[in-house]
């Protein structure tokens, strides 16, 4: 099943409680769709065990991967627990290589706002998130409290998909997006609704 609204998606963010839906949602998305190249970074290796396959630990598997067109960046050997060096690194990697091969290519992370320590982002996610485009490169965050993201995020999302929310924060935030805070409050696990900027809507299930 292709899950999407919109062809033309940019940064899109991806929000709801824990076990709704939304990291299912996202990894179908990559599988499903046509990338030249998909981007994770995936410091606790989930990514990697959900979709099976081998995670890059060091610059000979970067590189390697890429052919392969899965890069799923587990930092501990390079950077230990130093999580924020090993994102700003990886941004910047995945921002170069992607100027150098043709075709969409997507970078997906989870809870980034963990990363951004006060709200904001380093320079090195702001080109992957603000001028990405210019190299074909995409951006999906995944998150539960999507109140917690930067601003230079939220500023530039094209697509917002909200699971089931249930903080008054998330869903301030979401109905400030246009979305109804009674219907997110009670969506159904695996169900989702999902905004554009352009003002398309869509309502949907995940089929298992």
């Amino acid at each position: 099943m292709e899950l999407q609204v919109e062809s033309q998606r940019i940064v899109t963010v991806c929000a709801g409680v824990g076990s709704s839906g939304k990291t299912t949602f996202a990894l179908r998305y990559l599988v499903n769709r046509e990338f030249a190249c998909r981007f994770i970074f995936d410091p606790e290796g989930e990514a990697a065990q959900r979709l099976q396959l081998e995670p890059t630990g060091d610059a000979f598997d970067l590189a390697r991967h890429i052919v392969r067109g899965w890069v799923l960046f587990h930092p501990e050997k390079l950077f230990g627990s130093n999580f924020e060096a090993a994102f700003a690194f990886f941004c910047e990697w995945v921002f170069e290589k992607s100027r150098l091969f043709p075709g969409r290519k997507i970078l997906m992370v989870d809870e980034v706002w963990k990363l951004c320590p006060n709200r904001t982002i380093t320079s090195e996610l702001q080109d992957c998130v603000r001028t990405g485009r210019k190299r074909e490169l995409e951006t999906l965050f995944n998150t539960q409290t999507p109140n917690q993201l930067p601003d230079v995020i939220l500023n530039e999302v094209s697509e917002f998909v909200a699971f089931r929310l249930q903080s008054n924060p998330a869903l301030t935030l979401a109905e400030a997006r246009g979305f109804q805070r009674a219907e997110l409050a009670a969506l159904p696990d695996l169900s989702f609704v999902s905004r554009t900027d352009r003002g398309g809507e869509r309502r949907g299930r995940i089929k298992i």
